[in-house]
């Protein structure tokens, strides 16, 4: 299967850091954030990259900058767009603890020290990079059908199939899985 991965736009946490009570938009509600300006501004130049009009189906993220990233494409490109809760991004805290950004910052350091592995000893207990892999293809099988799709996902699921550090908002990636 040919998978063009799309990295999710640039999102806006200010409303969230904003809130009433900003605590309680910690963990998973920190997935609720739209794109910015620049952001929508980005989904909408990428939407219109011609490897997209090779993919039978857009699947996206249910994460908010993911999926409102994928509503680009699918308007540019008259594409099916699918949700795919499992292709969500990276969880940095197992336990549901909703972790404080400085913890978050604390699993994200120790998951590259440590290449991706969880250690016994470790302070927080976030998802290994064989997990997030196992749990994308998981999810992908029921996907097999087609032959080529567009995958609107996070920057640390799309780093389990393409060794780069960096992956840029918006920026697409051609794999075979």
């Amino acid at each position: 299967m040919k998978i063009v991965f799309v990295r999710h736009s640039e999102p806006d946490y200010s409303m969230l850091d904003q809130a009433v009570n900003p605590d309680a938009y910690a963990g998973f509600g920190r997935d609720l954030a739209p794109l910015t300006e620049n952001g929508r501004m980005l989904a909408e130049k990428a939407a219109q990259d011609a490897r997209l009009a090779q993919v039978q189906v857009v699947i996206s993220s249910s994460i908010t900058r993911a999926l409102e990233t994928a509503t680009y494409i699918v308007r540019h490109q008259d594409k099916l767009l699918l949700v795919e809760p499992f292709f969500h991004e990276w969880r940095p805290d197992l336990d549901g603890l909703n972790y404080t950004a400085a913890t978050v910052e604390k699993a994200y350091q120790l998951f590259w020290e440590n290449k991706g592995q969880l250690p016994a000893d470790s302070p927080v207990r976030y998802e290994t990079a064989a997990q997030v892999r196992e749990r994308f293809l998981k999810a992908l099988e029921k996907y097999r059908h087609y032959d080529s799709v567009a995958i609107v996902c996070h920057g640390m699921l799309i780093r389990q199939f393409f060794d780069q550090e960096k992956i840029q908002y918006c920026e697409l990636i051609e794999v075979e899985v």
